[in-house]
């Protein structure tokens, strides 16, 4: 009744939980992006025909159908997205240009009154456009077998349309796109290729740091009788903070420095061949060192306090650390040495030998990563390779349950 009725749609997450053949899909799209995980949800949305006679109180036009039947609210997502339209219509309206740029997934938020406005302003609104150079947005009407890639970060809005609409945008009339599209529900399928945080140039710093922080593990910026703790905060600690508050503090908008941190790291089936065939270079080192060249250049010590802040406050809301601010890769997090740097570090007035020898650490990190980039990079792989595997073997469970049998070749 609420589908028929009402105009509510009908949404599956994790179908490749659930189906054999959507597993099968997304372990292809994995091995050939290099992402660090793949997901399916299912979208089944109502026409536009209103059935409730009368009930519903909704405006229709002559023909009986409201103007559009929306899936969800304007939003948009931390992970890549491919959209499959499997069966009928679907109008969306992509933005233009993001309103977060490449958004991590601790950064994923409600859009602002102001930035939904922003986003439906006309085009023809000079006053938006001296105010920001995001402009409006573009519309495609999905039909079976149209794909539509949204990156990370873009808002976005998708609706089922009534002919009236659709005619309008281009989709032809209702006697061009027939019963079946316009007057039927609309199905398609999400495909998320989830970057994430693991997959980027932030993710390799601290795997850099976390090889090459060894070295340093035992100097200890805060001592242990200022936290009432047996370790005190380290140094290798604080730099992981710093790499954190660079990657957010110095990307608002797209040409910023700190927006290489959130850059993800190429690789996969697809990008392996196209350096194969010389279509490209491998250009990782260069970038890497280049992203610790920017964290030199902007980190302080209180910007990593501040990092600290917001990793503690995560922790109170309940958020789970590894999938937004990645901490260090080797071994168990020390929530009291962060709760220490919280509370400290933020407010530090600090001097300026402090921040230079901050500075000084991340030139030495520089030298290592020229000479061991390959090292790093084969940990890099690994902790990805490790992460996927965990996550396939959870999918089977799920799978078995739900009688889709067993797969023959673990990807």
């Amino acid at each position: 009744e609420a589908f028929e009725l009402g105009g509510f749609s009908i949404v599956i997450n994790a179908m490749q939980k659930r189906w054999r053949p959507i597993a099968n899909l997304i372990r292809q799209v994995r091995n050939e992006t290099g992402a660090n995980y793949v997901s399916v949800n299912l979208y089944l949305t109502p026409d536009t025909y209103d059935r409730s006679g009368g009930r519903a109180r909704v405006e229709t036009d002559t023909d009986g159908h409201v103007a559009r039947r929306n899936a969800f609210e304007y939003h948009w997502d931390w992970m890549d997205v491919v959209v499959l339209q499997i069966s009928g219509t679907k109008l969306w309206s992509v933005s233009r240009a993001p309103t977060e740029y490449l958004s991590p997934r601790d950064m994923k938020r409600k859009p602002t009154l102001e930035e939904v406005d922003l986003y439906l302003s006309p085009v023809n609104d000079s006053s938006a456009a001296k105010k920001t150079d995001r402009g409006r947005y573009d519309d495609f009407v999905l039909r079976p077998g149209d794909v539509l890639y949204i990156p990370r970060g873009y808002m976005h809005n998708a609706s089922t349309i009534s002919p009236a609409i659709a005619a309008k945008y281009g989709a032809g009339d209702g006697e061009e796109l027939g019963n079946d599209l316009l007057n039927g529900p609309s199905l398609h399928l999400t495909v998320g290729i989830e970057v994430e945080f693991k997959t980027t140039y932030e993710a390799l710093v601290h795997r850099a740091l976390a090889v090459w922080g060894k070295r340093i593990h035992d100097k200890v910026f805060i001592p242990a009788h200022v936290c009432d703790m047996e370790t005190g905060v380290s140094w290798q600690s604080l730099l992981h903070f710093a790499v954190g508050d660079i990657a957010r503090r110095k990307c608002t908008r797209g040409h910023e420095d700190g927006c290489t941190l959130r850059r993800s790291v190429p690789r996969g089936a697809i990008w392996e061949d196209r350096v194969a065939k010389g279509l490209r270079d491998d250009d990782r080192k260069g970038i890497l060192l280049t992203a610790i060249r920017i964290i030199q250049e902007h980190s302080l010590v209180a910007g990593a306090g501040h990092m600290a802040e917001l990793f503690v406050e995560d922790q109170k809301a309940g958020d789970e650390n590894e999938n937004g601010f990645y901490i260090p890769i080797e071994g168990a997090t020390n929530l009291d040495e962060i709760k220490c740097m919280a509370r400290i570090v933020r407010s530090w007035v600090g001097s300026k030998s402090e921040n230079l020898h901050m500075k000084d650490h991340w030139e030495e990190l520089h030298d290592f990563v020229d000479v061991h980039f390959e090292a790093v990079m084969m940990g890099f792989e690994a902790h990805l390779d490790a992460f996927w595997e965990s996550n396939v073997r959870d999918d089977e469970v799920d799978l078995v349950k739900v009688g889709q049998g067993r797969y023959s070749q673990m990807i």
